[in-house]
């Protein structure tokens, strides 16, 4: 038996083209990092990574897909401003997905943290508040 370490590390900046062309020539690792890469920066046009992502939601390789969702909280925490009403649509179809449900709940998640922080302080303190158990 073998064990591998993997180490952690955020992929440069990116753009869509790049993320495009490893998806073309079959370079899935390329891809994934090419995709966090255009999600985390700030450094591109937030409505053209938001159309991105939502494409790259339908992938068919299911690894593209579930990261997409992931992309898709990303960029609201990166830019604070998203398509909320396309973006929560597509995320709850995803989620319905047996690959997409789990990363599509956390983007979800984000996006209601990110985009509506007060919200989301007041939903985190009432549910402390009728949960008992987190008194102690």
């Amino acid at each position: 038996m073998r064990h591998e370490h993997h180490v952690f590390h955020n992929p440069p900046s990116s753009t869509p083209a790049e993320v495009h062309a490893a998806l073309d020539r079959g370079d899935l690792p390329a891809a994934l990092d090419a995709m966090v890469g255009t999600a985390l920066y700030g450094d591109g046009d937030w409505e053209e990574l938001q159309e991105l992502h939502l494409r790259l939601l339908e992938h068919e390789d299911h690894q593209v897909s579930a990261l997409a969702a992931t992309c898709l909280g990303h960029l609201a925490r990166v830019y604070g401003q998203l398509d909320e009403r396309r973006v929560v649509a597509a995320l709850r179809q995803a989620r319905t997905l047996p690959h997409t449900s789990g990363t599509a709940e956390n983007a979800l998640e984000d996006i209601q943290i990110f985009l509506h922080p007060r919200r989301a302080r007041w939903r985190g303190r009432l549910w402390t508040a009728i949960r008992p158990w987190t008194w102690i």
